[in-house]
C-alpha cells in the first residue's frame, strides 16, 4: 500500500487554447486526454487561425502550431485528428472534433480525467478557461440526451456563469464521478418550446456526450485516445529521483522527521496519508517530489530553519525538474492577494514592468495580452497566467553587473512592481520577496541590489513627463507626394523603460488614412492609467516637411480624428543624428533637458555660421525655436539644429500665424512642450486659420538607449 495516495481530481485540468499572434486572450477550451494530448472543438481551432469561417472543413495542416496552456504550462500542439462540423443545423451539428498533440511532455501530477457515459438528470458543470474557477464555473443540469447520442442539452442554474462563448471544447464535468461526461460545443439559440422565455433559452447549452465523442473518433480510428495506457509501475530510474532519494536518506534520517516531513508535504498537496505513526519510504517520497509541483518547496519551507543543507540540496536537483515551482501553496496565495490589491493602473502597467525587471526572458505572448491586462474583470486571470510562467523561470542577476549574484525571477519582478507602487503597498511586496529569498537561501544583499536598482527606474520615470507612456514609428515613405504619399511603418512602445516591438504587418504599404489609423490603434493600447502616450515618429531627411500632426483616421458616425490633435506627437531624424557631428552635444543636452532653455531664432540670422555662434559653448541651451525665417532657410535651420545636437526643436508650418504660436509656446519648459503642442493643436481645431502657423516639434528625452534594431533591421524581415 502507498504511504501517500490522492483522493482524485476534485476538477479537470484547465485546457485553453489562444491564437498564434497572442493578441486577444483565449478562443476555447479543451480536455487533457492520455498521452500529452488534448481534445477541443473544430470551431475552436479554426478560430486560434483566425479562419474567417470557424465551421471551415479544410485540415489545418499536419505542421501548424497551436498554443496551448495546460493548468499554467505553455505548449505548442499539432492537429492529430480533425473531423470537422457536418450536418451543421441553427440549433446542433455533427463532428467538430480535434485531438491536439502537445510538443513537450506535462508534469506528471497533471492526469487525465476519466470519461463515462451521460444521462438525463446528471448535475453538471464547467469552467471558462481565461479565468479563475471561482468566477467562471457553470452548473447545469442535463435535461435531454439525443437517442442517437448526437448532442445532449444542459439547463444552467439561477447562479454561477452560464455556459457561452470561450467555453466550447471545454469538460462537461460530472463531479460525484470526478469523471468527464461530454464536450461543450454550443450555446442554444433557443426553440419554440422556450421562445417566451428568453433568459431559460439563454442558459441553455448543448454539449457532445462521451457515446458520441466515442463513436467520432472511432470512425477515425482513435477511439483508443480517451483511455489512459496499462500503467507498469515501473519505477524511476531518472537522476533526479536518485538525487532526491539520497537527499532524503541522509538529511531526513529517522523515521520521525520522514513521517513529520511527509504529513506536512502531503497536507499542502491535497494527498491523504495513513493516521498511524509510519513514515513513506524516501523512493516513495522522491516520487512524490518529482509528480507535484509544489511538494519540493513545501518540503523545503518544512526544513529551511532546521536543516539549511538539506535545502540547498534539495533546491538544487528542483532547478532541474521543469514543472518544479518556486513557492509553496501559502506563498502562491499571500502573492495573488497582494498583486491584486494594487490599483489597476499599476496592474494594467504589469507586461511593461516584467521587461523592466527581465528584459531577456521568453514568455508566450498570450501571457502579456493587452486586452486581458486592460480589462479589470480579466486581468485576475492574466496574472494567474503570468504567476505560472514565472515560478518557472529562470535566476536572473541582481543588478547589470557580471558579478551579480542570482535571485528568482519572480522575485526580481515582485521588486520592480514594488518600486512602482505607493509606500502602503511597496512594503509587504518587498517583506514578501524578503521571506522568498530566505527560504530558497538568497543572497539578503541581492535582494536589496535589485531593490534599488528598481527605484531607480521608477524615480526616473517620476520625473515631469518622464512617465509618459511612447509608440515609436518608423515610417518609410514608399511613393508619393503630399497627402498621397504611401507607406510602410514599424512600431515600438514603451511603458516603463522597456521598448517592445508592436506586431504588424510590416510589409504592407498604406495610405495615409490607413497608416494613421495603425498608429491610433496602437497608441490607444498605452493610454492605460489616463496619460496620454507621446508618438514619436522616425522620419527620413527627405520627410522632414511631411505633416503627419494632421492626418486623419476614421472616427465615430463618419467623423474624423487627427492623430496630432489626439495625442502628443514629435519627431526626430535618425539620419541626421547620425550623420552629426556633435553626439556627445546631444547626449549631454539630453540630460539638461529638464530645466534647460530654448534659444530663439528669428528673421535676423541668415547663415548657419551665426546659429553655431548662439549654441557654441551653452550646453543649458537644449533647443531652438525657429522664428518667422525665410521658408526656404527654415527647412535648412532645422536640418542643422537636428545635426548639431539639439534635443529640441520647435518650428511652424505654412508662411503665416507663426508668430502667434511662437509667442504661447517659446517660454513653456522644454520638457513640457510635447503636451503643450498638442494643446495648442487642439485649441486651433476650429479656427478659421487652422491651415497656416502650425507648430511641429522635434523632440527626444533622455529616457535609456534605444534597442539596438531600430535603425538597422530591414522593415521587410519577419519579426523577432
Amino acid at each position: 500500500m502507498p504511504w501517500f495516495s490522492s483522493p482524485g481530481p476534485s476538477r479537470p485540468a484547465t485546457v485553453s487554447v489562444f491564437p498564434r499572434s497572442g493578441k486577444r486572450g483565449s478562443v476555447g477550451a479543451g480536455v487533457l486526454l492520455p498521452g500529452s494530448r488534448v481534445l477541443t472543438a473544430a470551431h475552436v481551432v479554426n478560430l486560434a487561425l483566425g479562419r474567417k469561417d470557424k465551421y471551415d472543413a479544410a485540415h489545418p495542416g499536419k505542421k501548424t502550431l497551436l498554443c496551448v496552456r495546460v493548468d499554467g504550462h505553455w505548449q505548442d500542439a499539432r492537429v492529430m485528428v480533425w473531423i470537422p462540423v457536418r450536418e451543421r443545423t441553427k440549433l446542433h451539428w455533427k463532428g467538430d472534433l480535434a485531438v491536439l498533440e502537445l510538443l513537450r511532455c506535462l508534469p506528471p501530477n497533471l492526469v487525465p480525467p476519466p470519461w463515462r457515459p451521460v444521462t438525463e438528470g446528471l448535475p453538471v458543470c464547467a469552467w471558462h478557461p481565461a479565468g479563475r474557477p471561482e468566477f467562471s464555473l457553470a452548473r447545469s443540469k442535463v435535461v435531454a440526451v439525443d437517442p442517437e447520442f448526437a448532442f445532449a442539452v444542459v439547463d444552467g442554474s439561477d447562479s454561477g456563469a452560464t455556459i457561452q462563448h470561450g467555453y466550447s471544447g471545454g469538460p462537461v464535468w460530472f463531479a460525484e464521478d470526478r469523471a468527464v461526461v461530454g464536450m461543450v460545443v454550443a450555446q442554444l439559440k433557443g426553440d419554440e418550446e422556450r421562445a417566451h422565455h428568453p433568459d431559460q433559452v439563454r442558459r441553455r447549452s448543448w454539449f457532445l456526450p462521451t457515446q458520441r465523442v466515442r463513436e467520432e473518433l472511432a470512425a477515425a480510428g482513435a477511439a483508443h485516445l480517451l483511455d489512459a495506457p496499462h500503467d507498469s509501475e515501473e519505477p524511476d530510474t531518472s537522476s533526479e529521483a536518485f538525487d532526491l532519494a539520497n537527499i532524503l536518506n541522509r538529511k531526513v534520517d529517522t523515521p520521525k522527521a520522514l513521517a513529520k516531513c511527509g504529513r506536512e508535504v502531503a497536507r499542502k498537496c491535497g494527498l491523504a496519508h495513513p493516521d498511524d505513526r509510519s513514515a513513506p519510504s524516501v523512493e516513495e517520497f522522491a516520487r512524490v517530489l518529482l509528480t507535484y509541483p509544489r511538494a519540493l518547496a513545501e518540503l523545503t519551507h518544512v526544513l529551511f530553519a532546521t536543516k539549511p543543507g538539506a535545502v540547498a540540496e534539495l533546491l538544487d536537483v528542483g532547478a532541474r525538474i521543469p514543472h518544479s515551482t518556486l513557492l509553496t501553496q501559502t506563498e502562491r496565495k499571500h502573492l495573488t492577494a497582494l498583486l491584486e490589491s494594487l490599483p489597476h493602473g499599476i496592474t494594467a502597467s504589469i507586461p511593461a514592468l516584467v521587461l523592466d525587471a527581465l528584459p531577456d526572458i521568453d514568455l508566450p505572448a498570450a501571457v502579456l495580452t493587452d486586452e486581458a491586462w486592460l480589462d479589470p474583470d480579466a486581468a485576475s486571470g492574466a496574472l494567474e497566467a503570468l504567476l505560472d510562467q514565472l515560478e518557472r523561470s529562470r535566476r536572473a542577476p541582481a543588478t547589470e553587473q557580471p558579478s551579480s549574484p542570482l535571485l528568482p525571477a519572480l522575485v526580481c519582478f515582485v521588486l520592480h512592481v514594488a518600486a512602482a507602487s505607493p509606500d502602503d503597498l511597496a512594503t509587504p511586496l518587498v517583506s514578501w520577496c524578503d521571506t522568498v529569498v530566505r527560504r530558497t537561501q538568497g543572497h539578503r544583499a541581492a535582494l536589496a541590489e535589485r531593490l534599488a536598482l528598481a527605484r531607480e527606474h521608477a524615480g526616473r520615470l517620476r520625473a515631469p513627463n518622464r512617465n509618459a507612456p511612447r509608440l515609436l514609428v518608423r515610417l518609410r515613405r514608399v511613393d508619393g507626394e503630399g497627402d498621397s504619399c504611401r507607406y510602410t511603418l514599424r512600431m515600438w512602445r514603451r511603458e516603463t523603460t522597456s521598448w517592445q516591438r508592436v506586431h504588424s504587418d510590416e510589409g504592407q504599404i498604406r495610405d495615409v488614412t490607413g497608416t494613421a489609423a495603425q498608429i491610433f490603434t496602437a497608441a490607444s493600447l498605452l493610454w492605460r492609467t489616463g496619460t496620454l502616450p507621446i508618438v514619436e515618429l522616425l522620419l527620413d531627411r527627405a520627410d522632414l516637411d511631411l505633416n503627419p500632426h494632421w492626418w486623419k483616421a476614421p472616427g465615430p458616425l463618419n467623423t474624423h480624428r487627427t492623430l496630432g490633435v489626439d495625442f502628443p506627437v514629435v519627431f526626430t531624424c535618425p539620419e541626421l543624428v547620425e550623420q552629426g557631428t556633435d553626439a556627445e552635444f546631444l547626449r549631454e543636452r539630453k540630460r539638461r533637458l529638464y530645466r534647460g532653455v530654448l534659444v530663439r531664432i528669428d528673421a535676423s540670422v541668415g547663415s548657419l555660421d551665426e546659429i553655431y555662434g548662439r549654441f557654441a559653448g551653452e550646453m543649458d541651451a537644449v533647443g531652438a525655436v525657429v522664428g518667422e525665417v525665410d521658408p526656404a532657410f527654415r527647412e535648412v535651420v532645422v536640418q542643422y539644429c537636428l545635426a548639431a545636437g539639439m534635443p529640441v526643436v520647435l518650428f511652424g508650418r505654412g508662411e503665416k500665424g507663426w508668430t502667434h504660436a511662437e509667442s504661447r509656446l517659446a517660454d513653456v519648459p522644454p520638457a513640457a512642450l510635447p503636451h503643450e503642442v498638442r494643446r495648442y493643436r487642439r485649441g486651433i481645431w476650429n479656427e478659421p486659420d487652422v491651415h497656416v502657423g502650425r507648430p511641429v516639434l522635434a523632440w527626444s528625452d533622455d529616457n535609456g538607449p534605444l534597442p539596438d534594431d531600430l535603425y538597422l533591421d530591414d522593415p521587410s524581415e519577419e519579426l523577432a
